[in-house]
């Protein structure tokens, strides 16, 4: 799993933007959301805007990850990453958050399951000079820690406001690269680049180019553990989506699901599929073969609208 940490002070523009990286990378991200407050707004704007939210929300609503939340910030990560093993994860923080302590708390859960990207700020152009004014400290952090800089809500501004406004974010962070155009009118493979550059710089192996060996002739897997479906009904009528190709070219299925209160097996391969009872004792686990797989569809259909709870004290974090 791949965490890229989208960082942005409020109203920048953050969920705008992964919600353009997905659509103009079709990569499928994962998303942990930390709100500032109870309600959690921009996780259904993300929903919203992902044609009829195909992206999992998981929603931080009380405290900070960079301050008060890092037990239960952590403890979510790693769930994600054990039970949903997204290929991204993009943290989006909340706008009040200092991005070089978001940083040095995710780098603590990096291991070799995990790797971290290099971290993204986007910065509202019209507001710069008040916000750097009013809360320099903060804003200056998220700027100088950030790798990536875009700059938003600027698509109307002269050639030589946006010249000037780079100059300041270069003397701030003269590491960075500062994109002041509107991330709109990038080329693919640049935002691709977002999800291969890894913390340290060092650009990660595209898997794509790892050998000789297509991709496209070399399927994937999706599996997990605890699968449940509401009857045998959607049972069925997922079966038949799968060999109609509703998501993705599934070469082989099967496994143990539980269908009400009922285990029971099913097996796809040739375009057809056999169900059967199961053995009280077998493990829930199901596996898709193929190519192209909707991970998140399936995920979210085998989860069937369940929810596992982290709870610390008085805190807690909702995994959808």
């Amino acid at each position: 799993m791949k965490i890229l940490v989208v960082s942005g002070f409020l109203g920048a523009g953050k969920t705008t933007f992964i919600q353009a990286l997905a659509r103009i990378t079709g990569k499928e991200f994962a998303i942990l959301e930390n709100e500032y407050g109870e309600a959690g707004i921009d996780g259904d704007l993300l929903k919203e805007g992902n044609d009829g939210g195909t992206v999992n929300i998981w929603e931080m609503t009380e405290g900070c990850i960079c301050c008060s939340m890092k037990g239960d910030f952590a403890a979510s990560v790693l769930t994600i990453a054990n039970t949903v093993d997204p290929e991204y994860l993009v943290i989006e923080p909340t706008g009040v958050g200092y991005l070089s302590s978001i940083m040095n708390n995710v780098g603590q859960i990096v291991y070799e399951r995990i790797a971290l990207l290099a971290p993204v700020a986007i910065v509202d152009g019209y507001s710069y000079t008040r916000y750097m004014r009013e809360y320099k400290e903060l804003y200056t952090d998220q700027i100088k820690a950030a790798h990536t800089i875009f700059v938003s809500k600027y698509e109307q501004a002269s050639r030589e406001e946006k010249a000037w406004l780079g100059e300041r974010l270069r003397e701030i962070n003269p590491e960075a690269t500062i994109h002041t155009e509107h991330y709109s009118t990038l080329p693919k493979e640049e935002l691709l680049h977002l999800l291969r550059q890894g913390f340290d710089g060092v650009m990660m192996e595209d898997p794509s180019q790892a050998s000789d060996v297509r991709e496209e002739d070399m399927p994937s897997t999706l599996s997990f553990q605890d699968a449940r479906i509401a009857g045998v009904e959607r049972l069925i009528r997922m079966l038949e989506d799968v060999i109609r190709g509703r998501y993705g070219q599934i070469i082989r299925a099967k496994g143990v699901l539980l269908v009400g209160k009922e285990k029971i097996r099913f097996d796809v391969a040739d375009g057809r599929y056999t169900i059967t009872g199961a053995e009280r004792e077998r493990e829930l686990a199901v596996v898709f073969i193929g190519h192209d797989i909707q991970r998140q569809r399936i995920r979210r259909l085998l989860s069937d609208g369940a929810k596992r709870i982290i709870r610390s004290g008085k805190k807690r974090v909702e995994i959808a």
